[in-house]
């Protein structure tokens, strides 16, 4: 009796029943052709041959694995696809790095189990998971896209999962019931889901990491997730990271975390010429002024366009960088520190030049320091700690 397949064996399959070649394959799980087509002519055409009935080596193209399956009686459960919760998004610019990365994690010959997607506000986490869920749910039975943003309970978010999945499941049942029927599908289905906006069941007024009172049992969610062998995957995009996903992919290898930064020259540039601004010796220095943040350079672009007539030297001259949506965005962020990040804030505020950590005062410096990394709100280099610009003038205007 032939073992189960493995899970790089499961993926193959599964392309194989999509109508991938073995080249196509390869290409998807960053193998060579004549690695995959060996492997597929020594393993898996004789599990299908097992499988169907048919005599030893009669089975000698990939074309007629779907079909021998079929006639067998074999049939490929496709669960809907849900789009509806996607946001719309601008179209995605310079992350095709971050792109293969994530793609070569999902469907790589180890793929994760779950995936994180962290960065500050504006910086297109959204859309880099849209791109990556576009580009990947063929090779998927089905595709969940659920948005946080609302904060949504779990037993709610679980319950529209089981309506949504093939099966007959207990819409009633408490929800670690609920989580358990969803756990053993992800087992049964090579499913993927995406979590959109997890900061907003987080808890504000803390170090990273809490959930807010009422949203605990998202923990146990993401704990099972990313321990529980499965062979479904779960992408969450968040501006803070939470303690399961950080400690899982500290320790286990199926669970990954990509720390989104701002776009380089070259992609930020395209942004800039949407909004047909010139003086284009000058939009370096517009870039990096705002860390190639892709939502804000927008929202620059925009002004520069209407208040100066798209003249990029004229904004910089203004030597504001705080201002209408932008500084929106850095309100939600400042929002949600403890009061030791903001300590931490202000001391990096009152100094022109950077600090080192041990030149801070305060109790919990290392912790908030940390955290404040981890949100993108301050900047590392040899010579220390720094606020970002535009974070630099914001606590300037909030100093006690």
């Amino acid at each position: 009796k032939r073992p189960e397949l493995t899970e790089v064996e499961q993926l193959r399959l599964r392309g194989l029943l999509l109508g991938h070649s073995p080249a196509e394959i390869a290409e998807q799980q960053y193998a060579a052709v004549r690695t995959v087509e060996v492997a597929l002519s020594q393993g898996l055409y004789r599990y299908v041959e097992v499988l169907t009935g048919r005599d030893r080596n009669t089975l000698d193209s990939w074309r007629n694995v779907a079909d021998w399956l079929q006639v067998a009686g074999y049939q490929c459960v496709q669960v809907a696809i849900n789009w509806a919760q996607m946001p719309d998004v601008p179209t995605l610019h310079g992350r095709q790095v971050e792109l293969d990365q994530l793609k070569g994690w999902i469907l790589g010959d180890f793929p994760c189990r779950l995936v994180a997607i962290n960065g500050p506000a504006g910086i297109g986490k959204s859309s880099l998971a849209i791109s990556l869920a576009q580009t990947v749910h063929a090779h998927f039975e089905g595709l969940i896209w659920q948005s946080l943003r609302h904060k949504p309970l779990l037993e709610n978010v679980l319950s529209q999962w089981l309506e949504q999945l093939p099966g007959e499941f207990t819409q009633a049942a408490p929800w670690y019931d609920q989580l358990s029927a969803v756990m053993t599908y992800l087992r049964e289905h090579h499913c993927l889901v995406v979590m959109d906006n997890l900061e907003t069941i987080l808890s504000s007024g803390s170090l990273i990491g809490d959930y807010e009172p009422g949203y605990e049992a998202y923990s146990e969610l993401f704990k099972r997730i990313g321990e529980e062998p499965h062979q479904s995957c779960v992408v969450v995009t968040s501006r803070e990271s939470n303690r399961e996903i950080r400690g899982s992919a500290a320790t286990t290898r199926p669970v990954r975390h990509l720390s989104l930064k701002g776009l380089s020259y070259d992609a930020a540039e395209h942004i800039l010429e949407e909004e047909a601004l010139t003086a284009r010796s000058h939009w370096k220095a517009l870039v990096q002024q705002y860390r190639g943040n892709p939502l804000m350079l927008r929202i620059v672009a925009m002004t520069i366009q209407e208040v100066f007539d798209g003249d990029v030297r004229y904004f910089l001259r203004q030597r504001m960088t705080l201002f209408g949506d932008i500084k929106y965005l850095i309100d939600q962020q400042y929002e949600r520190l403890s009061q030791a990040e903001q300590d931490i804030l202000y001391q990096l505020a009152e100094r022109a030049e950077p600090i080192q950590l041990e030149q801070l005062h305060h109790p919990h410096s290392l912790p908030a320091i940390t955290a404040l990394l981890r949100r993108a709100l301050i900047e590392k280099s040899a010579a220390g700690f720094t606020l970002r610009p535009v974070v630099m003038e914001y606590v300037r205007h909030h100093l006690p």
